[in-house]
C-alpha cells in the first residue's frame, strides 16, 4: 500500500484530491494538512511514500530550494500541486505536478508514474560503481551538508543533488544518512576527522 500525505491550503482541493486517490489502487492518504508545520511534525511518523504538496505553502525565497526543506526524507517523493503559476526551475525539485485543471485520468497517471518510479527504485543495490560526482555528493553528505549546501559547493542545481543521491542510494542500497557515512569511511571516500 502507497501511503499519501497532501499540504495544501484549500480544505475543497484536500478533499477532492483525497476523493480523487481514493480510486487509484494500492493508495491511502495518510494525512492531510493546510500548514507546513504540523506536516513537518507528523511526517516522520507517517511513514509516507508520496507528498502532494502546494508549493505556494512556502514562502517565494524557499521555494527553490524546497527539496531541501524534506532532505530528512530522502525517499519521500514529492508532486507539486500546481493551483497557480510557478517557475520552472521550483518545478523541477519534483517527481511529478498536478495541475489544478487535470482531470482524473491525468491525476492517476500521474500518482502512479510516481509509484513505478518507487517500485523500480526496490531495495536490491545496483552493482554499478558509484560515478565520481556521485562520489562528491556522497563526500557532502557525510559532512552535514544539505541539498541546497551541496549543490551551491559542487556547482550544480538542487535537482542534480537529489538525483545523485537516488542513485547511490539504488547503487549501495543504504538508505539513511549516517549509513551513507560509514559506507563513505569504509570506502575511503572521508576520514572520520572530517564528519561533523
Amino acid at each position: 500500500m502507497i501511503k499519501i500525505a497532501i499540504a495544501e491550503p484549500s480544505q475543497m482541493l484536500r478533499n477532492g484530491l483525497a476523493c480523487l486517490l481514493h480510486d487509484v489502487p494500492d493508495t491511502e492518504v495518510v494525512f492531510s494538512t493546510d500548514n507546513l508545520s504540523a506536516l513537518f511534525s507528523r511526517l516522520p511518523a507517517l511513514h509516507a511514500d508520496i507528498l502532494i504538496i502546494n508549493p505556494l505553502l512556502f514562502e517565494y525565497s524557499h521555494r527553490a530550494t524546497l527539496r531541501a526543506e524534506f532532505d530528512n526524507h530522502p525517499e519521500l517523493r514529492l508532486i507539486a500541486l500546481v493551483t497557480s503559476y510557478l517557475e520552472s526551475q521550483h518545478l523541477r525539485q519534483f517527481a511529478g505536478i498536478i495541475e489544478l485543471n487535470d482531470d482524473l485520468q491525468r491525476v492517476k497517471s500521474t500518482i502512479n508514474q510516481v509509484i513505478n518510479t518507487l517500485q523500480s527504485d526496490g531495495d536490491e543495490p545496483d552493482t554499478d560503481p558509484l560515478s565520481e560526482r556521485e562520489k562528491d555528493v556522497l563526500i557532502c553528505l557525510s559532512k552535514g551538508l544539505k541539498n541546497n549546501e551541496i549543490a551551491d559547493s559542487l556547482n550544480i542545481s538542487v535537482h542534480t543533488v537529489i538525483t545523485h543521491r537516488k542513485n547511490i542510494v539504488r547503487k549501495t542500497g543504504i538508505k539513511s544518512v549516517a549509513a551513507l557515512t560509514v559506507y563513505a569511511i569504509l570506502n575511503n571516500l572521508i576520514e572520520e576527522k572530517d564528519i561533523i
